[in-house]
């Protein structure tokens, strides 16, 4: 080898996977965080359109949307009102990314066996 070129990295598709892994979690926490935020803002803005079978179908997307409740029933203040949110927007985004993660070992696991 001439003293210009590196040697290729052994770990390069170790490295690789773990690239894959990282764009996988990042894209299912802006994912979770996007949900969050629509249903965030018809809980503050449209409240009527949360009513019956679309309170329910909130609670499937979005599952830290049942502090919205607590903060209902506590104040009508601003500080805690933003920080409800704010919990709720982080907590379904690394929700997402949990999930996301656990699914993606499994299918990682899997496909190592049956390789």
């Amino acid at each position: 080898m001439s003293p210009g070129q590196q040697r290729p990295s052994p770990n390069r598709k170790a490295q690789s996977k773990d690239d894959l892994f990282l764009i996988v979690a990042c894209v299912a926490l802006i994912a979770g965080i996007a949900v969050a935020v629509g249903v965030c803002g018809l809980w503050k803005y449209h409240p009527a359109a949360l009513s019956g079978g679309m309170h329910t179908l909130a609670l499937m997307a979005c599952p830290p949307f049942l502090l919205a409740a607590v903060s209902e029933a506590t104040s009508e203040d601003t500080l805690p009102t933003v920080m409800t949110i704010a919990t709720i927007i982080f907590a379904n985004g690394f929700l997402y990314a949990g999930v996301t993660s656990l699914a993606y070992f499994f299918f990682r696991t899997f496909q190592r066996r049956q390789t």
